[in-house]
């Protein structure tokens, strides 16, 4: 990242991150007055689009005392091994700071040059995750005891004042010129409904990070799930490609067609797919996961039934996703997550063949809301009429808010095998699922990521290593040969 020019918002990008519940990082060794600005427009975007646009002026106040904190840190501990003084002993601590804001001041762009040399960065982190919203500010030198017991004084001491104008009508110890700081960043939070309890200072494994939470907002959280619910009841057929109904239908009325070749076909179509999924499940009320097994449960003459034209389950659409193809996407993760589970965990209790329907059905809730019937539409809408909720909760549902959710209820109403439906909530949050199923999920995390990541919406970093690690995959040279190797052969099978 250049640091002295301004970068555009990535404003997609941000929506992306929030919608998977992935980190959004930015490093800066010097912190220019352009970086400082870029944070600021992404956190205002950031919380724009987590529905708190009313904190964005308290919460750019507080962004800009911690990230100058942030590199007067770094500053401070490289004056101090330049000097000879040791950070760590109170007397050196207190000999250099009497010092260490005059000698830096007069020749600071030495001291920055310095810092970023010896790696020293400053990182802003923000991540939307289940019910809360971190921002968090990074620098890689950890505090001495003294100064952790100083800012903890400080915020003991924030609990006194109700007003900006009345801390400044104090007198503060401001050496280090952090403490008004902190008192004020406290009353900020105090201002939008938060207290000193949402603010976190913590210094460990060669890092200091402070950290701000906040809760999701809950008006738009409620409309999310309520609008969710009544989606989810309003489901009653499923969207098909008329193209790929008749290439099934053809197949079938070939003279000694059998079952493994019918699967082969059904199995590279979502649609397809889980109109013999939700039969078998849902109709036959006979738990399977596996797409051979519910084909041969089913058995031709019954298929040739289901996937008829007079099937009234069964809805024509003509469109796709204009971001994504959904289809391809399920299509895609499939894949991936078959070849994932046949070669890093071939001695775990993985099935393969129950994996690949967990992985094309896992972004159920994005595919049926985004080829929604008028119908099914007027449902949601009629709810949000009817809650007065705001309608932008709709467009958040159409970025694909809530889908992991969305996606277990409709599964759940379809009488689909709880691990699918499992598979489906849990698959942007691995960490969480049941321990039955935790295996089986990371796997279809890593499929996803490795997809994102070949597509340039999610970086390396974004993802999570304690899952990677579960794999041995460490590097992100290991992840891309992985995710490379099942792209190409994912293709091969397109052509």
């Amino acid at each position: 990242m250049l640091e002295d020019n301004k970068r555009a918002i990535d404003k997609e990008k941000i929506k992306s991150s929030i919608r998977l519940w992935l980190p959004i990082s930015i490093t800066t060794y010097t912190l220019p007055h352009t970086m400082e600005m870029y944070m600021q427009d992404v956190l205002t975007t950031f919380l724009s689009e987590c529905h708190h646009e009313h904190m964005s002026v308290y919460l750019s106040y507080c962004l800009s005392e911690l990230v100058t904190n942030a590199k007067k840190a770094n500053t401070k501990w490289i004056y101090f091994k330049e000097k000879g003084l040791d950070i760590n002993n109170e007397e050196d601590y207190e000999k250099g700071m009497s010092s260490f804001k005059k000698d830096t001041l007069e020749n600071i762009d030495y001291w920055l040059l310095t810092q970023k040399k010896e790696g020293l960065f400053v990182r802003l982190v923000l991540q939307e995750y289940k019910d809360k919203i971190k921002i968090e500010i990074h620098n890689n030198r950890e505090l001495t005891l003294f100064e952790y017991k100083r800012i903890h004084d400080k915020l003991a001491r924030a609990k006194k004042y109700r007003s900006v104008d009345e801390v400044y009508s104090k007198i503060l110890d401001d050496s280090e010129g952090a403490g008004l700081g902190i008192v004020i960043i406290i009353l900020m939070l105090e201002k939008i409904g938060l207290t000193e309890e949402n603010y976190q200072v913590i210094s460990e494994n060669g890092e200091t990070i402070t950290r701000i939470i906040l809760p999701v907002n809950k008006d738009t959280d409620a409309a999310l799930k309520e609008l969710s619910e009544s989606f989810a009841e309003s489901v009653d057929t499923i969207p098909v490609f008329e193209h790929k109904l008749q290439e099934i239908n053809n197949l079938l009325n070939e003279p000694e067609i059998s079952i493994p070749a019918i699967s082969k076909k059904v199995s590279k179509d979502i649609s397809l797919s889980l109109i013999a999924l939700q039969y078998v499940n849902s109709v036959m009320r006979i738990p399977c996961t596996s797409l051979p097994k519910a084909l041969e449960i089913i058995g031709m003459d019954t298929l040739r039934l289901l996937y008829s034209k007079k099937n009234q389950m069964l809805r024509y659409i003509t469109t796709l996703d204009d971001e994504f193809n959904l289809w391809e996407h399920s299509s895609r993760i499939a894949f991936y997550s078959y070849n994932l589970a046949r070669n890093l965990a071939s001695e775990d209790s993985v099935v393969s063949e129950e994996i690949f329907v967990k992985g094309l059905l896992h972004d159920l809730g994005r595919v049926l809301f985004s080829t929604a019937s008028t119908n099914q539409m007027e449902a949601v809408t009629s709810t949000l009429k009817d809650s007065n909720y705001p309608f932008t909760a709709i467009n958040s549902l159409a970025a694909g808010i809530n889908h992991g959710h969305m996606g277990y209820l409709i599964a759940k109403k379809w009488n689909l095998p709880e691990d699918l439906c499992g598979a489906i909530l849990y698959h942007h949050d691995p960490l969480y699922a049941p321990r039955d199923i935790s295996k089986s999920v990371a796997i279809i995390y890593i499929a996803d990521m490795m997809s994102r990541y070949i597509e340039k919406t999610v970086d390396f970093y974004q993802i999570d290593k304690s899952i990677l690690r579960q794999f041995n995959i460490i590097t992100e040279e290991k992840f891309s040969k992985l995710a490379n190797m099942a792209e190409e052969a994912f293709v091969k099978t397109l052509r």
